[in-house]
């Protein structure tokens, strides 16, 4: 039987292959460390992955890295589970998404957290890239809140990798909106996935399920 690793910092974009894993229920195990300080990388980490990101997926074909990558793996290796299989609209649509979340979504969010990145020493740069940054994000919710009608998912009634690569980005307080009050769709999906079991013993894992207020989406979800 397949036995996965995952190389894995907490709260990161490695939550997004665990809860795959999770939701597939296989086997697999986790390399805990900080990506943020090199002196404390497993000896191996950077043959697996030369830039030094995770998530970094060890496989039976050898290392996957990149979110996304990581998760087609997987969904193609099990079935096409959370992937539509067939070649048609459904598929290219999953596709679509996955490569506009991390292409459009993902850069603003991590604008968010490290805007050091493009302006190492100047204070005001950074903050007038986020505040410029967030904006966008504004749009960029309203558009995925408009794509979730009908929903309740990415790809309709079907709930797929789409889903899982967005909510584990969602959950981060520093590129919400102000209110969810004009986002009903992603309001819906959001209390809809968060309260699944795999996505519960992920924000356990990695130490954020204080962001969620589980209560709170229960009672929501009864009306």
């Amino acid at each position: 039987m397949t036995r996965y690793k995952l190389y894995a910092h907490r709260n990161s974009y490695a939550m997004t292959t665990h809860l795959l894993l999770e939701e597939l229920g296989v086997d697999y195990d986790i390399v805990w460390f900080n990506v943020h300080k090199p002196d404390q990388f497993p000896p191996e980490f950077l043959q697996l992955n030369p830039h030094g990101r995770v998530p970094v997926l060890l496989t039976p074909h050898g290392p996957v890295y990149e979110s996304a990558a990581t998760m087609v793996y997987l969904a193609e290796c099990h079935g096409n589970r959370y992937l539509p299989s067939s070649i048609g609209q459904q598929r290219a649509l999953a596709f679509q998404w996955l490569f506009y979340l991390m292409s459009t979504f993902q850069p603003e969010v991590l604008i968010q957290f490290h805007p050091e990145k493009y302006f190492p020493t100047n204070k005001a740069m950074q903050d007038s890239l986020k505040k410029s940054s967030l904006s966008n994000l504004q749009e960029i919710w309203q558009k995925i809140d408009q794509t979730l009608d009908p929903g309740p998912y990415f790809l309709g009634d079907d709930y797929s990798l789409c889903d899982m690569l967005f909510i584990m980005q969602a959950i981060w307080e520093e590129n919400q909106p102000p209110t969810f009050d004009n986002l009903p769709n992603i309001s819906r999906m959001m209390q809809t996935v968060l309260v699944r079991p795999a996505v519960k013993t992920i924000l356990c894992s990695h130490q954020v399920e204080h962001l969620v207020d589980f209560a709170k989406l229960e009672n929501q979800r009864s009306f």
